[in-house]
């Protein structure tokens, strides 16, 4: 519903008092009064009715959520177990490889500083072997 401020109802209800005049202005009150009464019943009645065609189609889908609420947790139960060990497997998997490897131990790179510089050299068509000291 749109907001009225009180200068825009004062501004209606001059209106209304020019047109009408005051003889006809409780009249006209009493006839608005009636009419909001019936929209307020109207909308009610309503809002009732789509809340009672809601509850019918809700309850049905409740059983159903209900009904598969069993079922899921026992599943998830099913594969709770199989999952763990699964995971167990891999984690000593993961063991065995890290601790069977052999070959040569990673080194760490440039800093972020000794890239950018050997960017800037790649760029300028400078060979990076000519700088390195073995």
């Amino acid at each position: 519903m749109p907001d009225v401020s009180l200068t825009e109802f004062a501004v209606i209800g001059l209106v209304v008092l020019i047109v009408f005049g005051p003889q006809r202005l409780p009249e006209i009150a009493r006839k608005a009064g009636e009419w909001a009464r019936e929209l307020r019943s109207i909308s009610r009645e309503f809002r009732r009715g789509i809340e009672r065609e809601v509850a019918v189609i809700n309850e049905p889908l409740q059983e159903i959520k209900e009904d598969l609420a069993g079922p899921v947790e026992q599943i998830k139960q099913d594969l709770k177990e199989p999952l763990e060990q699964i995971n167990d497997e891999l984690k000593s998997v993961e063991d065995g490889v890290s601790s069977a490897w052999v070959g040569p131990v990673a080194e760490i790179g440039p800093s972020p500083s000794e890239a950018l510089e050997d960017l800037d050299r790649i760029e300028s068509g400078e060979n990076l072997l000519d700088g390195e000291d073995d």
